[in-house]
């Protein structure tokens, strides 16, 4: 009896243990037998769920900075809105209990006007020239203004452009978005050009959304084609137009003390693998933009505005440029439309 003890005792300890003899899993930093721990934890919080670009990308820089550090650094991600809210996330990055997250422009707002120039409907004309002008100085001049507020940049990704769904009718003209509630961000530029073509703009929480289409609170919504589909807004959506009224660029941030703390070599590595990420997320957005547009065709029909349609919501939109030059700085706006000029080669 004694002797079966012993076996099933012993059995136990090598499963527990692992083939080395050391707790399974353990890992060891130059042959010793204590476990090897990171000197700096990064924790990113998200509110999108796995399968979105923001958390794949998110991913990536959780493998490219762990990579190059070695070990040192641990990324650690909560996405699907495990950390809270949109508002818990960022209020948590802000005051540094949460290191990182990934947000749209919008609620920076709130700190720096500058930002509302990123709201301004058909401001590009293309991605390529979002992108360019993006990574100009007058961008990351436009990103530094909130540095004191506790959000430091390290990239910008690819959040496409916004079109709009509704279970009405096909949109192609601002004629057909009259009297239809559509939901909108919280967002005194976007909220001016919506009510210009005619909607009922409604804005909700994000994860609201969904629930808010599928009981008719609201009529419509608008969010890039990749939203659409990761969020499944096409399934109780009967119509969607490529109406491309905004881009959407989204930062990656973390809080600017907890960046300023660390020493200059984790600083680089956070700093590459934040570039590469970014290289990463506009590549995806790309492919990920195509996949859903076919998802979403499947669900609901697709209509695509030919340019003299797309005119028609250009001029429609046009009067919100004035009625915010004010707010985002004349100076300021007149230098981004310049430099957007210089870059469509205008």
């Amino acid at each position: 009896m004694k002797k079966l003890l012993l076996l099933a005792l012993t059995a136990g300890l090598i499963m527990f243990t692992g083939c080395s003899g050391k707790p399974a899993g353990a890992e060891t930093d130059g042959g010793t037998s204590q476990p090897k721990t990171a000197e700096y934890k990064i924790k990113v919080g998200l509110v999108t769920p796995e399968q979105d670009i923001a958390t794949q990308s998110m991913r990536h820089f959780e493998e490219k900075v762990e990579t190059l550090s070695n070990g040192r650094i641990d990324v650690e991600l909560f996405p699907g809105g495990s950390l809270g809210g949109s508002d818990d996330i960022f209020n948590g990055v802000q005051d540094g209990s949460i290191e990182m997250c990934v947000n749209i422009y919008p609620p920076f707002a709130q700190f720096s006007d500058a930002f509302l120039l990123y709201n301004l409907p058909y401001l590009f004309s293309d991605k390529d020239v979002a992108f360019k002008f993006l990574d100009s100085d007058i961008a990351k001049e436009i990103a530094a203004s909130i540095e004191p507020k506790g959000f430091k940049q390290l990239a910008v990704f690819d959040g496409g452009y916004r079109n709009i769904s509704n279970n009405n009718t096909p949109v192609k003209s601002p004629d057909d978005l009259i009297g239809l509630k559509i939901r909108t961000l919280n967002n005194p530029v976007q909220l001016d050009y919506f009510k210009a073509f005619g909607a009922n703009p409604t804005p909700l929480p994000y994860g609201d959304i969904y629930v808010g289409l599928q009981t008719k609170t609201i009529d419509g919504q608008e969010n890039s084609f990749s939203n659409i589909a990761s969020m499944k807004f096409n399934e109780v959506q009967k119509y969607v137009t490529d109406t491309k009224h905004a881009f959407d660029p989204v930062g990656m941030f973390i809080n600017t003390d907890v960046y300023a703390s660390y020493p200059e070599d984790v600083k680089a590595i956070i700093d590459e693998a934040a570039m590469s990420t970014q290289t990463f997320n506009r590549e995806l957005a790309a492919k990920l933009e195509s996949e859903s547009i076919e998802t979403i065709s499947k669900t609901t029909e697709i209509t695509y505005l030919t340019d003299e349609e797309r005119q028609v919501f250009i001029d429609a939109a046009k009067p919100t440029y004035s009625h915010f030059e004010d707010q985002i700085g004349k100076d300021l706006l007149e230098r981004a439309l310049k430099e957007i000029d210089r870059i469509e080669g205008k």
